[in-house]
């Protein structure tokens, strides 16, 4: 099998509890070389976004780096999330 390790696909499962999430990861982890993550709701706001909502985002990124007004930090992970939207973009179909 083939992996493109550029490619991202994730598994949401909403109601899943901390344990559940826990067990699938020990069950999982020993499929996959290239690792599992399992990401908390306490620390990563995981959404999956249509193009649509990617579209605006970046539209919204841009907008507020031209206003300026960030701190260096703030600018560049701003910039940063601006250039994945803009890649994701350019690869997404649809």
């Amino acid at each position: 099998m083939t992996i493109d390790q550029d490619e991202y696909w994730s598994i949401d499962i909403r109601g899943l509890t901390e344990e559940q999430a826990r067990t699938l990861h020990e069950r999982l982890a020993s499929e996959f070389d290239f690792g599992v993550i399992v990401t908390s709701p306490r620390d990563f706001m995981t959404r999956g976004f249509d193009r649509p909502t990617v579209e605006l985002l970046a539209h919204c990124l841009r907008a507020g780096l031209a206003v300026g007004g960030m701190s260096h930090e703030d600018s560049a992970v701003a910039q940063s999330m601006l250039e994945d939207c803009e890649g994701w973009l350019e690869q997404a179909t649809g």
